[in-house]
């Protein structure tokens, strides 16, 4: 059963709880099998992958079947409806579009005494993108790694993804990457597909950055290969705050919730409204649509623990605890969302109005749905072109303007004990003279 929770004095315990829950005692032991596999496949490459591939995913696996196949790829197409392929390019044409919108660009500015200062932009030479799968197949997350990386010019990207039943990974799935130009995919998941792409192995190569969402296996994995790879963020278990008001429907509100707590057993659900009668109408909406859900067990074991529904006094009160959680995604469902919105300070996306559910940012609305969770989006932001460049700073002086600063720069290195940086600087003043 949904919670309702009117009592302000257990309201951020609760959700300190929720925002927390990737920290308990079973993630710590988890991290100790994450350890393992990755150090396996640092020492063993394929053979690690296959071993671990067969122990935790059920699949055994060749090394020959490791990478999909040129056929398997042209199959895939044979093998979507005409419907879901132009669902997928109509995304794709969105995300790109979206993301074209923000690509940064190289800049210099030259300056008085011939100082030239810059700032030049380049992509990382080859990406490694992580796209969950198993049970179930996303080939929305192909597109919004995939395409802005595209975007950026990496020139490689490797795809990795778990194999389902019978060694088969999803057609849509493949469909998506040949869609976004990736046509090097593994058939490998979990921590092992993390560790093969930050060390290498025979088959599968060393990335620069590895991005993508997965489970808390492939969350610990990229915090602990951090360092060796660049990584996106540490992103999910998934989940949604609304703020909602009387006029919401609560049908639509309850819908909105489940769409989160469908993703995964540890996946939070929030509501905060002010209206007792929408509160207690989407508490049983809730329990309405799990009835005949399909994947009725894992959502209820979200609602029933991260779940949660509270009366606050105000909109305003309500945009205070959200910035307090700092959702994934924030739905305003109120009559006026842009009032409140210059108040709302943390939230990976922002959805608007009565007519916006989180699953239109999901898929093809364009902005990335690779998002920062557990409180993060007080410090991160969506994954996005950025993501996949590098800057470098331009820095040209003439002989001129170099004697200008050179008595500054020898007081600050005096100051900080370095005279080696007075002397590099000293020295050509001296020869210029």
């Amino acid at each position: 059963m949904l919670r309702i929770i009117t009592q302000q004095a257990d309201v951020k315990a609760e959700l300190q709880r929720i925002c927390d829950r990737t920290h308990d005692e079973q993630v710590v032991h988890k991290e100790a099998t994450v350890r393992e596999v990755l150090q396996a496949v640092k020492r063993q490459g394929d053979k690690a992958v296959l071993h671990y591939t067969a122990e935790f995913d059920n699949q055994t696996l060749k090394l020959e079947e490791l990478r999909v196949t040129g056929s398997e790829l042209d199959t895939a197409y044979q093998q979507v409806s005409q419907e879901l392929l132009q669902a997928i390019q109509l995304a794709a044409r969105q995300i790109e579009a979206f993301h074209r919108q923000r690509v940064p660009k190289s800049w210099v500015n030259f300056g008085e005494d011939d100082v030239v200062l810059g700032k030049r932009y380049t992509p990382v030479d080859r990406a490694g993108i992580y796209v969950p799968g198993g049970r179930a197949a996303y080939p929305s997350t192909v597109l919004m790694n995939a395409i802005p990386a595209k975007v950026a010019g990496v020139p490689r990207v490797v795809m990795v993804t778990p194999p389902g039943a019978g060694k088969v990974i999803s057609p849509a799935v493949l469909v998506a990457a040949q869609e976004t130009g990736v046509q090097e995919i593994y058939r490998v998941g979990g921590a092992q597909a993390i560790a093969a792409l930050a060390y290498g192995t025979e088959t599968i190569p060393k990335v620069n950055i590895i991005t993508g969402p997965g489970n808390i296996y492939v969350t610990l994995a990229k915090k602990l290969v951090y360092g060796t790879v660049g990584i996106d963020m540490l992103a999910g278990p998934s989940e949604v705050l609304i703020i909602a008001d009387e006029f919401a429907n609560p049908v639509h509100v309850a819908a909105d919730m489940l769409a989160q707590a469908e993703h995964d057993p540890m996946a939070a659900a929030i509501l905060l409204t002010t209206d007792p009668a929408l509160a207690k109408n989407v508490q049983v909406a809730v329990e309405r649509q799990l009835v005949d859900h399909p994947r009725r067990i894992d959502t209820e074991k979200a609602i029933a623990h991260y779940g949660l529904i509270v009366l606050v006094e105000s909109l305003e009160a309500a945009a205070e605890l959200s910035n307090e959680f700092a959702p994934e995604h924030l739905e305003l469902e109120v009559k006026d969302p842009w009032a409140i919105l210059p108040q709302i300070r943390h939230a990976g996306a922002i959805f608007l109005g009565y007519s916006t559910p989180e699953a239109v940012g999901d898929y093809l609305a364009g902005p990335n749905h690779t998002l920062p969770t557990s409180g993060a989006a007080r410090y991160t932001s969506a994954l996005s072109v950025e993501t996949f460049l590098k800057h470098s700073s331009i820095i040209q002086y003439s002989p001129t303007a170099l004697q200008k600063v050179a008595g500054a720069i020898d007081a600050l290195a005096t100051a900080e004990g370095l005279p080696s940086h007075a002397d590099s600087v000293r020295r050509r003043i001296q020869q210029d003279e």
